[in-house]
């Protein structure tokens, strides 16, 4: 029997509108997917047309190609905005009020976009981490910051958004997209909160302690609905509540953060059974760390992480996934740099690169054995090292 997933469900219920089969969680999923889409050149400036427009209207634009970032899931986006295109389910629904505000000095990524239903009611969409580095150097400025410049964004563009619709308003986000979610929904002005039916989360890293048990969170908390996979790993990050939804990826390790591979049954996702001791491993790791050191230290580790990514950048990458090509081209420099750290955050970092290996199976296969060798030997020889340095202290 074929898996089902987000594609699936949107091809098989083509026919059905909202009446028919009212807005799901899964319609939740494709929307947030759907905010990594680049609407820059297609959603035109509210004043100018304020209707919005329509995923067919796109589609039979000649640049439609720009749509789709040129990223792993490219192909995947470009079928699920073609199923919605010309269904009788999306065919009415108008895209609205984009944002998008990139700004590497500052370590800004951040990118919204609003779906206006048939019924008048709206889906905003945080985008969650894209695969730039500024991007996912704002990820890791949450493990010390109380608040990043994305989250503050988030709060004004919700406002905004529902100061300007008449209905009702479904808040969702994957990744770092749905932390976006909830912060917005959670410190947004009490009128915006009468207007959220719902905050949808799916996989996206938590909160501190202090903002889980503040009144605000607490006011919003019974209309979040939060959804990880059974291999979570970044929506287990600052996670300090257990209220979630376990559901079931056909992804192994780290990919079972694609929404396109969560399982779909019966227009709702297949329930998961528990959180598997692998990803726990690695949040675990993460949890230690932050209780172990102080907002000053963990700055210290980020900054220490991004100075070894700039210093292995020869090629100028802009994004992770073209950095990751380079850096065993660029494994000597990596290493010389990993020396010249604190001796602890060297080792946390060579402890938490030790825990994420197994994901990168994919990379090492293609790798030249020597090289794979010559990369050991020197994790040995740095952890040899950092053994000795914590003897003498």
């Amino acid at each position: 029997m074929s898996l089902s997933g987000i594609i699936d469900y949107s091809l098989m219920n083509a026919h059905k509108d909202f009446n028919a089969l009212p807005f799901s969680k899964v319609d939740g999923l494709i929307f947030a997917q759907l905010a990594y889409l680049d609407y820059n050149e297609f959603v035109p400036d509210k004043q100018l047309f304020t209707r919005g427009l329509t995923f067919s209207k796109i589609a039979e634009q000649k640049d439609f190609d720009n749509l789709f970032p040129l990223e792993r899931t490219a192909r995947k986006n470009l079928l699920l905005f073609n199923s919605m295109a010309y269904s009788k389910r999306y065919n009415k629904v108008r895209i609205k009020y984009h944002e998008n505000i990139f700004d590497p000095e500052k370590a800004i990524q951040f990118s919204a976009t609003t779906f206006i239903l048939p019924d008048g009611n709206a889906c905003v969409s945080f985008r969650g981490t894209d695969s730039t580095i500024t991007g996912w150097r704002e990820n890791f400025d949450m493990l010390y910051n109380d608040t990043v410049p994305a989250q503050l964004l988030s709060v004004k563009y919700l406002n905004k958004v529902a100061s300007k619709i008449k209905g009702k308003i479904t808040v969702v986000g994957h990744s770092k997209g749905g932390n976006l979610a909830i912060y917005a929904s959670v410190m947004c002005l009490p009128k915006t909160k009468e207007k959220i039916i719902e905050v949808q989360s799916f996989d996206s890293p938590g909160f501190t302690e202090d903002f889980v048990i503040s009144q605000n969170y607490v006011d919003m908390e019974s209309k979040i609905a939060k959804f990880v996979p059974e291999e979570s790993i970044i929506g287990m990050l600052l996670s300090n509540t257990d209220s979630y939804r376990i559901v079931k990826s056909e992804g192994e390790g780290i990919h079972q953060h694609d929404p396109f591979l969560w399982i779909v049954e019966n227009n709702d996702f297949v329930t998961g059974e528990k959180i598997h001791t692998s990803a726990k491993l690695v949040t675990n790791t993460f949890k230690e760390w932050m209780g172990s050191y102080s907002h000053q230290q963990r700055e210290l580790f980020i900054d220490g992480i991004f100075d070894i990514i700039e210093a292995t950048n020869k090629q100028g990458a802009e994004s992770f996934f073209e950095w990751s090509e380079y850096l065993w081209e660029n494994t000597s420099v990596f290493f010389d740099t990993i020396k010249d750290l604190d001796p602890e955050i060297r080792s946390f970092l060579l402890k938490f690169l030790g825990s994420i290996f197994p994901s990168a199976k994919d990379t090492l296969l293609t790798t030249p054995k020597k090289l794979i060798k010559s990369t050991f030997d020197k994790i040995k020889s740095i952890r040899i090292d950092a053994d000795d340095t914590s003897a003498k202290s």
